[in-house]
């Protein structure tokens, strides 16, 4: 019935204006099946392969865009438009290393593409490597072009606050964070929210540290960092019960971290109760020991 429609389509109006209607309508698969269908008849047109492209990317299925973004950029290997596309869709796919390379490649060759350094310092960012989608975010946020909707440059400016609390840079992300929870869209983001709490806990600050984690809480009501975070601030201010509590809630959302276990057992230990900081050591133990064959 479907492929039916789209062929009458067609029929109706031979040119692409039918098909892309489709795609501005949010129908994506008609859409895809449409321009699959003009690709029979022009299998090297570099502009339908983009399409066919944005249409799987809109239906969620960026691994099977990325051939039709290869074919495409290998039509046109200068086109920024089309090697943006492909990293889009390698980054959505979780390709990683291959969406690396091609990001490097087009910054190489295009150094004030502005959203290609955002794209880097994401991939980099959600890896880990923290220094280095710093220095990208610094470039993304440094034109004053390219992330022309407010909500990316948010976006960037939230995920480079973050990376300034996890590069130890905290007077420069004391000064940035405060603005940025106070936008409404950000009041809920808890990656955002536990910066702000380690940012506290690291510079001693534990009242202040505790109120943020009750915004953090609200938020996050089941969130295990959320409650490892509360653990640590109420050990610092020997509030011992109340810490017990919230690591082993922690413990409770996160069974296979050993990041509530170890606190549990210098709480447990320091409160008298030596069986339980005996059994989480035993744990982490085997915990150790499993991840040392997983390396070999």
């Amino acid at each position: 019935m479907l492929a039916s429609v789209i062929l009458f389509l067609l029929a109706t109006d031979p040119g692409r204006a039918a098909v892309e209607a489709l795609y501005q309508a949010g129908r994506y698969k008609e859409a895809a099946l449409g321009y699959i269908e003009l690709l029979r008849k022009a299998p090297d047109d570099a502009d339908l392969l983009d399409a066919v492209g944005r249409c799987l990317v809109g239906l969620a299925a960026p691994d099977r865009a990325i051939p039709f973004f290869e074919r495409e950029l290998a039509l046109r290997p200068q086109n920024l438009a089309a090697a943006r596309s492909l990293s889009e869709a390698l980054l959505e796919a979780g390709r990683f290393e291959e969406a690396h390379k091609l990001l490097t490649r087009i910054i190489a060759s295009a150094p004030s593409d502005t959203v290609s350094w955002a794209r880097l310092g994401t991939l980099l960012y959600q890896n880990g490597y923290y220094p280095a989608a710093l220095a990208a975010f610094n470039h993304t946020l440094a034109s004053e072009s390219g992330l022309e909707a407010e909500a990316a440059r948010n976006g960037i400016e939230v995920l480079r606050a973050i990376s300034l609390v996890q590069t130890g840079a905290l007077e420069e992300a004391g000064q940035v964070l405060p603005s940025l929870l106070a936008r409404p869209e950000n009041s809920t983001n808890l990656d955002l929210l536990l910066s702000h709490v380690r940012l506290l806990y690291e510079t001693g600050r534990y009242d202040e540290a505790l109120k943020q984690s009750d915004r953090a809480l609200g938020a996050g009501p089941a969130n295990a960092a959320v409650h490892l975070w509360r653990a640590r601030l109420f050990q610092q201010t020997n509030e011992i019960t109340r810490a017990v509590a919230e690591a082993e809630r922690s413990r409770q959302l996160a069974p296979s971290s050993p990041a509530p276990r170890g606190l549990l057992v210098r709480l447990y230990q320091k409160a008298g109760r030596t069986e339980d900081a005996a059994r989480e050591a035993g744990w982490l133990r085997e915990h150790e020991s499993a991840h040392q064959q997983e390396l070999r």
